[in-house]
């Protein structure tokens, strides 16, 4: 069962859900990601298709639905969307601007997952000051490994409480790097056979750089690109390479926000579609549906 602050959740499509979530399991993909926050006080009653939002350093992208077609349009933020969207549902995706990861997974102790969190919350603690004692923490396991994910910058408790002013309920709250991932594995069927393989996200300056092993997702690590071009991301690529690639292992790449990332033939990596543009590819576009993916 997928658990958000000790708090177990409404069940709904299998993702990695942080906070204030009517989530799912994940038996279909990275089993339980485990995480952050309190359950809804509203009724679990579900009102519809929900409205889907992006939210990053610099507002927020909104998609609608209905129109699978239609483009994301910008909001300032996620309270000025819910003002102007009273009464509806929203399933919410974070950049990886606002995610942090422990860097060493070997160092986590085999331990429940109470204690696991409690030895990721201080090494949060250690690394990024007394901040991170109060950031949502979501733990995920799989055949191959487990890791711990934080979520800095947006005060989820405090969205809950604004949407539940507008009558807006928060659906799922999820890292936009996991939807990327789950897109990658349904465009490119070989990742779910190779033995190592690598998938960047890229959302501007900030990346996810997540290490698959046997199918399933291994790790993951935040990345800042020194500037949003392509020959940043290829730099970084090459610095991940070879700290945890090797010249032999496949690495796909996918998103926007590249200033020159229209012409990726520089890149070395198996590209997903372009890599520029202010918002994220049509092809990209989240679901707002119960079932996703």
């Amino acid at each position: 069962m997928l658990l958000l602050n000790d708090a177990p959740l409404l069940s709904m499509a299998g993702d990695i859900r942080f906070d204030v979530v009517v989530a799912d399991a994940l038996k279909r993909r990275v089993k339980p990601f485990r995480g952050w926050s309190r359950e809804l006080s509203q009724g679990l009653g579900l009102r519809g298709p929900a409205h889907a939002l992006l939210a990053d350093a610099h507002g927020v992208w909104a998609w609608a639905p209905g129109d699978r077609y239609a483009a994301a349009k910008r909001h300032g933020g996620v309270r000025e969307w819910m003002r102007a969207h009273a009464g509806t549902d929203v399933r919410l995706w974070v950049s990886a601007a606002f995610t942090q990861s422990i860097e060493d997974l070997a160092s986590l102790p085999p331990r429940d997952d109470a204690g696991l969190r409690s030895h990721a919350r201080q090494a949060f603690v250690d690394r990024h000051g007394d901040e991170a004692a109060t950031w949502p923490l979501a733990t995920w396991q799989n055949d191959v490994a487990r890791g711990v994910v934080a979520l800095a910058g947006i005060d989820l408790d405090a969205l809950r409480r604004h949407g539940a002013q507008n009558g807006v309920r928060i659906r799922s709250v999820e890292p936009w790097w996991h939807h990327a991932f789950l897109e990658a594995k349904r465009c490119v069927p070989a990742l779910a056979h190779a033995a190592n393989a690598h998938v960047c996200v890229v959302e501007g300056r900030a990346a996810a750089w997540i290490t698959h092993a046997g199918g399933v997702m291994s790790h993951v690590r935040r990345c800042v690109l020194e500037e949003a071009s392509v020959s940043s991301l290829n730099e970084t690529i090459e610095r991940m390479r070879a700290d945890r690639a090797g010249d032999d292992v496949p690495i796909v790449a996918l998103g926007h926000g590249l200033g020159d990332g229209g012409d990726t033939t520089r890149l070395c990596a198996h590209v997903l579609g372009r890599l520029d543009g202010d918002q994220p590819p049509q092809w990209l576009r989240p679901s707002t549906q119960n079932e996703v993916h």
